[in-house]
Formats: C-alpha cells, structure tokens, sequence
C-alpha cells in the first residue's frame, strides 16, 4: 500500500513545482534567482582580524586620504550632472517650442572677428519638426525578432510625452517550441536633448514577466538615439529589470530609417540573466507624430 502512495506524493509534487527546460524557461529561472547566497562565507573572514601595526595605521591613513579626494571628485561629477541633466532636459522642452531653424538676420548678430564668407550662414536654434523620432510626441514600434534554436519574438512599444516628460509601455512575447515568457515594461521617461540629433532619456517604472510563473519587479532604462543623417538615426535601449532579488538585462541595437511619420528598422537584441540568455537580429516598422 505504501507504494502507490509514494508514487502519487511524487506525481503530485511534480505538479505543484514549475518544470524549467529550455532557454526560455533557464532564462525566467536565472532572472528571478536571488544573489544573496554568495555573501555568507564572507561573513567569517571578518571576525578574524588579529593585532594592528603601524604599517597598518599607515595604510589606514593613505586609505582615508584617497577617500577624501574620491569623495570630492564624485561630489564634483554629481554636480556637474545634476547641472547637465537639468539642461538637457530644458533644451527638450525648448525643442518642443519650435516647429521649424529660426533664422536669425545678419543685422542682429555681432562680427567683429569673422571673416565676411561667415556672415552668410544660416543660424539655428533648437527645433523639433513633427514627426521627430528622438523625442516623439506619439511613437509606436513593432518588430519581428529570430533567433536560433527555434525561438522568435514579438517586440511592441508604444511612447507618448511632451517636452522633458514622458511615458512607455513595452511588450516582448518570445516564443520557443510552443513556450511562452512574456516581458511587459510600464516606464516614466525623463527626456534630455544635446542640440537636435541627440536624445537620452532615464525611464524608471514597473515589470511583469510571465513564464512558468508571474513575476513582478521593478524597471531602469536609459534609451539613447543618435541622429547621424537628416533620414537615419541609431537607438541604443539598454533595459535592467529586478525581479525576486534577481536582475535580468537587455540591450537592443538598432539603425532606423525615417520618412515623414513612418520609419523601417533593423537590429540586434539580447536578454541575458545569470549563465542564461537569448539573442537574435529584428527588423520592424514604426510610426512617428
């Protein structure tokens, strides 16, 4: 009798308990696995300290020294950020106040040291004409993604802001013989200009994954674009997601062509968490306003 209840416990554990195979599942499995565990044999080694010297006093003291100065150098830098981040986000909100280069007539400007060919150039200021991808007023993307190994994905995005704000949601549905694992982004984008064909937001929100199991977690991004032709320009969306104390990263390249309000693009993404990840080329549509 205690043989077929062995077997039905076991059947019913296997049940309950999540089956993990193939990348997909690995990649949900590693994404959402706390790295806390590698710090408790770390935790002895401290209670070992012996006798202090004076060759110790003497480190302790060049330590403290080199901290004081990393301490004003990163003061520095953080300054110099907050000013800079401060700026490229007015010179969004400026962009969004012209449609179009102000000229500005030769009778207004000072040349006193310029060369007479100068005076004839065209002076522009910040503008944003309609239907600018860097910082969209209405943008929505979809892409086609294969990879090896029998696994494809469908990547959507859909942004709408105005000026230094704005706001996203992102879907990746990834496919893999039948499995399922779908990552569904709800960000709030900061939006920073330098000029007008360089855009970088900092996003901050929520994530969900559903695999095996649902997940929650919290969400940074930093999408960088980069205009190097009035018609072409590169997008880098890095993404780091944190789900139970584990992290999941993606980083998406991507060259995009732009007509008017519509636009085709081509590019590389990759999802990667512990020892597991996922890559593959994408190629897509988007519309701009």
């Amino acid at each position: 009798m205690r043989t077929p209840l062995l077997i039905a416990t076991l059947c019913l554990s296997f049940s309950i308990v999540p089956a993990y195979a193939g990348k997909l599942d690995n990649l949900e499995r590693e994404s959402t696995k706390s790295s806390s565990k590698s710090k408790k044999s770390s935790s002895s080694s401290n209670s070992t300290s012996g006798k202090t010297s004076l060759g110790d006093d003497i480190q302790s003291e060049i330590a403290a020294g080199i901290a004081e100065i990393l301490i004003e150098a990163t003061v520095n830098v953080v300054g110099f950020s907050a000013i800079a981040v401060a700026a490229g986000g007015a010179m969004s909100y400026d962009r969004y106040m012209r449609f179009e280069p102000k000229v500005i007539d030769d009778s207004q400007l000072d040349y006193e040291n310029d060369e007479e060919d100068d005076k004839s150039k065209v002076f522009q200021d910040l503008f944003r004409t309609t239907g600018d991808p860097l910082v969209p007023m209405l943008r929505a993307s979809s892409q086609w993604l294969y990879s090896s190994n029998d696994i494809n994905a469908q990547l959507n995005r859909i942004e709408a802001g105005y000026g230094f704000l704005g706001i996203s949601y992102s879907q990746n549905i990834l496919n893999e013989n039948g499995d399922e694992l779908t990552l569904a982004n709800t960000l709030i984008h900061y939006r920073m200009s330098f000029g007008n064909d360089f855009s970088w937001d900092f996003a901050y929100g929520r994530g969900k994954m559903n695999g095996k199991q649902k997940h929650d977690g919290s969400v940074f991004a930093m999408p960088i674009r980069l205009r190097f032709h009035p018609d072409w320009h590169f997008e880098y969306y890095p993404v780091w997601s944190s789900y139970n104390g584990g992290s999941l990263s993606e980083h998406q390249f991507s060259f995009n062509y732009h007509y008017k309000y519509i636009g085709a693009n081509f590019g590389y993404k990759t999802w990667s968490a512990g020892t597991a990840s996922v890559d593959g080329f994408f190629t897509g549509l988007y519309l701009s306003f």
